[in-house]
């Protein structure tokens, strides 16, 4: 995800992990904006949550009843 500072203009990338780890942190607590600092001038900057979760890696689902291994083929005689 592409972030431009508004005090310094730089700009950078966040990378999945980040938001990955970031967004579940910002709904919890219900917010609407997350906070980070600039990594070139350290103001402190404000990201949209709903824009984090547009750039956040899709949720890994389990498909239902994958608690126990496949069987094996059973022989049919």
């Amino acid at each position: 995800m592409h972030v431009r500072c508004s005090y310094c203009f730089h700009s950078f990338n966040l990378g999945r992990d980040y938001i990955a780890a970031a967004l579940p942190e910002a709904l919890a607590q219900k917010h609407k904006t997350h906070l980070m600092e600039c990594p070139n001038c350290r103001k402190r900057i404000k990201i949209p949550v709903t824009q984090m979760k547009r750039f956040a890696p899709p949720p890994v689902a389990e498909a239902p009843g994958t608690d126990e291994p496949p069987s094996q083929g059973e022989d049919a005689s």
